[in-house]
C-alpha cells in the first residue's frame, strides 16, 4: 500500500478547505508528493524524513535546517509508516488539527487502496467470464478454481441464456442481483451462465416476464459454456426470422431451422429410423405421407387413407410420441416433410 500522488494532492487541497493552515503530504521517503504550496511538490521534507525514522510525531518549533514551524504526523497502517502528513504553523496552534488530518488522512488511502482491490476483482471478474463466453478448449484446473471461487461449479454442464434489451433498465437490474454469473457483452446484450436446472427454469420465466427484456435466446447444456452461447446467439437470429413476436427463443426448439438455415448438416434421418422401427412403419410414414399431400386436411386423408378419423388421430399422435414432431405444427411438419426427403 503507498500514497499515490494523485490521492496526496486531493488529501491536501481538501483538509485545506476546512484546517486554516497549509498541508503537505510526504511519501515514505519523505518527499513531498501534495501540497497546497505546489511550489514544494517532489522537494524533500526534512521534518518527515525524521518522523519516518523515528515512527514518532516530530515537531518543529522554529525556521532553521531547511524546516518550517510545523507538525508532522506519521501515517502507519498495519504497523508500516507509508508517509507523513504536515500542517505548517506554529505546534501549539497547529496540533489541535493534526490528529484529525492523520486520521483523515489514513481513512482516505485504505478506502483507496479498498477501492483499487474492488476495481482489480472487477477486471477479473470481467476477464473470466470473457473467457468463459468464447472459450472452445477444455477447463483446467485453474480455470475451475476460477470459476469455483465465483460459485460457479463448470464441472456441471452449462446454459447459456442470452438477453436483448435494457440491460440498465430498473426490472432487469432486479433481475440479475439474483443471479451473480452475468455479463454484459454489449450495451444492449448480456448472458447468462446457470448449470443448475432448477434455477434455469426460474430465470427463464423471469426473463420471459421482464419488461425491459426484448429477446431472449438459451442454448442448450453443454460442457464448455461457448458452445451454448453459440447457440443461444443462432436461436435468437434464426428464431427472430421465423417468429418475430415471440420473446423467449431455444436452441433445442429451433435446431433443426437452425442446421439447415447454416448448413443443412443435420438432416433428420434419424426421425424416421424411429419410425421404421416401429412395429407400425409403413402404416406411420404412408399416413404421413398423405397426411402432407392433402395439406393437413383431416377429412381428405381419412379418406384417401380408407381409416377412421380416430385412427387418424392415434397414428400422428404416434409420430409425435416417436420423432418428438407434431405434425400438427406447421414448423415441425415442415422438418418431418424434410425428413421425408432426406430419407434413406
Amino acid at each position: 500500500m503507498k500514497i499515490s500522488k494523485s490521492l496526496a494532492g486531493q488529501i491536501a487541497q481538501e483538509m485545506m478547505s476546512v484546517v486554516p493552515y497549509n498541508i503537505n503530504v510526504m511519501d515514505e521517503s519523505g518527499f513531498i508528493v501534495g501540497s497546497g504550496d505546489l511550489k514544494r511538490v517532489g522537494t524533500l521534507h526534512e521534518g518527515a524524513r525524521i518522523a519516518i525514522q523515528s515512527g514518532h510525531v516530530f515537531e518543529v518549533y522554529e525556521d532553521g535546517s531547511g524546516m518550517k514551524p510545523g507538525v508532522n504526523e506519521p501515517i502507519i497502517i498495519d504497523h508500516k509508516v507509508l508517509g507523513v502528513v504536515g500542517i505548517t504553523g506554529h505546534p501549539d496552534e497547529v496540533r489541535p488539527f493534526s490528529k484529525l488530518v492523520r486520521v483523515t488522512t489514513i481513512l482516505l488511502i485504505e478506502q483507496e487502496a479498498r477501492n483499487k482491490l474492488e476495481q482489480d476483482e472487477r477486471v477479473k471478474r470481467v476477464k473470466f467470464y470473457h473467457e468463459l463466453s468464447y472459450r472452445k478448449e477444455a477447463y483446467d484446473l485453474e480455470f475451475l478454481e476460477r470459476a469455483g471461487s465465483y460459485g460457479l461449479d463448470l464441472k456441471k454442464k452449462c446454459w447459456a441464456i442470452l438477453v436483448e434489451g435494457d440491460v440498465n433498465g430498473k426490472e432487469f437490474k432486479n433481475v440479475f442481483r439474483s443471479y451473480p454469473h452475468y455479463w454484459n457483452l454489449e450495451n444492449d446484450k448480456a448472458v447468462f451462465f446457470i448449470t443448475d436446472v432448477f434455477l434455469y427454469k426460474e430465470l427463464i420465466g423471469k426473463l420471459n416476464s421482464c419488461a425491459n427484456v426484448g429477446r431472449i435466446g438459451s442454448g442448450e447444456a453443454e460442457e464448455l459454456a461457448a458452445y451454448s452461447l453459440e447457440q443461444a446467439q443462432a436461436a435468437i437470429s434464426v428464431g427472430s426470422r421465423v417468429d418475430p413476436l415471440k420473446i423467449l427463443y431455444t436452441y433445442e426448439e429451433l435446431r433443426f431451422l437452425i442446421h439447415l438455415s447454416y448448413d443443412g448438416a443435420e438432416r433428420p434421418g434419424t426421425i424416421y429410423a424411429l419410425l421404421d422401427q416401429s412395429g407400425d412403419k409403413t402404416g406411420l410414414i404412408e399416413t404421413l405421407q398423405v397426411f402432407i399431400a392433402e395439406n393437413g386436411d383431416h377429412n381428405r386423408t381419412v379418406q384417401k387413407l380408407n381409416i377412421h378419423r380416430n385412427t387418424l388421430n392415434y397414428r400422428l399422435n404416434r409420430i409425435h410420441t416417436l420423432t418428438g414432431k407434431n405434425p400438427r405444427n406447421y414448423m415441425e411438419l415442415f422438418e418431418l416433410l424434410c425428413g421425408l426427403m432426406w430419407r434413406k
